[in-house]
């Protein structure tokens, strides 16, 4: 390494950068250090939503590259303004939702870009989970205190409240420092859908509903939230729950047939789209006219028929691969190259405002639309 230095508002966090790094390294509780550094050439940018804007703009500004965890906002403005430093300074910013790096997922957008399921119309995904973890209950660091961390900085733009360790560990049950739902997971699931799907805009409409009905700890997010989102190249429908275990897939439903991604695994099914009988309707006419119906089908369609064939072919990544391991391998490497990584900020950002969307509609009650023009939601 050139140079390595980490920060993190929690000291605690400093032990355990030395311990991943496997040596002394430096720590501090300002990110700015890291940006004066001339030996740092890139950023990890692992925080709160609340807090990417700030620190994309200001590694830009430094002349670093950054990986920004996923979603890239926490309001929709603030994403043009982080396009706008990585595009004025040069600057490499990687997003950090994985799917663009995963083997599966490119497979799949080969598929459907090859017609592989014919003309998609309908793309539909879906993910549960059922346990406190899932449900952001984290427990905070035993030791946390004012002493150990920097309380008053972490909130930053936030709202100024008492410290709280609840705050600081379960961040994502708060609007105030993050999305929610939206943020968290719907971002994962926008993202694979945009990338197989050759889709680099925010939707056009979205309307969702949900509710708070299990975890009610003090937090002011959904713990389920369903959307259904419309896209000039085809409907999405999203639903997510933190109160049932379900599997996480993701299918794109075309005319010759469905692409599933579910469970590590990529699995086409193509279907023919022709009628393998006369039907039913036919047996709505009278007796000759139903059998002289049918004799004339299956005089033509029967070769048809027979010659048709429905095959499922599953494709699986190779054993040991990891796509989060390959998502910061395209960033570095793109850092050293200068070549374009393959979740840049224009592509994050639409997937951000997604998000926004689907957290504008549940909590206004009402269709958020993508105004493209202003660039903003309204409801």
């Amino acid at each position: 390494m050139k140079g390595a230095a980490a920060c993190a508002l929690y000291d605690g966090r400093h032990e355990l950068a030395r311990e991943i790094v496997g040596k002394p390294i430096p720590a501090t509780r300002r990110y700015q250090d890291l940006l004066d550094n001339k030996e740092i050439d890139a950023i990890i940018a692992a925080v709160p939503d609340h807090w990417h804007h700030k620190i994309v703009v200001d590694c830009c500004n430094a002349g670093k590259d950054v990986y920004c965890e996923k979603p890239m906002t926490h309001t929709v403005s603030e994403g043009f303004d982080m396009i706008e430093a990585a595009k004025t300074n040069n600057r490499i910013v990687q997003i950090g939702s994985q799917r663009p790096s995963s083997v599966i997922y490119t497979k799949a957008k080969e598929l459907v870009s090859q017609g592989a399921i014919g003309d998609v119309h309908l793309v539909e995904s879906s993910m549960g989970r059922n346990d406190p973890n899932g449900a952001w209950e984290y427990p905070p660091p035993p030791d946390l205190s004012e002493q150990n961390m920097d309380w008053d900085t972490w909130l930053g733009t936030a709202p100024k409240v008492p410290f709280n360790p609840l705050h600081f560990a379960r961040w994502r049950c708060w609007m105030a420092y993050g999305s929610g739902v939206a943020g968290d997971l719907f971002v994962h699931l926008l993202t694979g859908i945009h990338f197989v799907g050759g889709i680099n805009q925010p939707p056009s409409r979205a309307l969702a509903v949900g509710g708070l009905f299990r975890w009610k700890d003090g937090r002011d997010v959904p713990d389920v939230h369903c959307t259904l989102y419309d896209y000039p190249q085809f409907p999405v429908s999203l639903r997510m729950t933190l109160n049932t275990d379900t599997p996480e897939v993701t299918r794109f439903l075309g005319t010759g047939g469905v692409l599933e991604i579910s469970g590590g695994e990529l699995t086409l099914t193509t279907q023919d789209g022709i009628d393998h009988s006369p039907g039913w309707y036919y047996l709505s006419f009278p007796k000759e006219l139903r059998e002289e119906y049918a004799r004339e089908w299956h005089e033509k369609n029967d070769p048809i028929v027979a010659k048709s064939v429905s095959n499922t072919t599953k494709y699986r990544p190779p054993e040991g691969y990891n796509e989060t391991l390959e998502h910061l391998r395209n960033f570095f490497d793109a850092v050293r190259s200068r070549k374009p990584v393959v979740e840049d900020a224009v592509f994050g950002n639409h997937t951000a405002i997604g998000c926004h969307m689907a957290n504008a509609s549940y909590f206004k009650k009402s269709i958020a639309v993508w105004d493209a023009g202003a660039k903003i939601i309204r409801t």
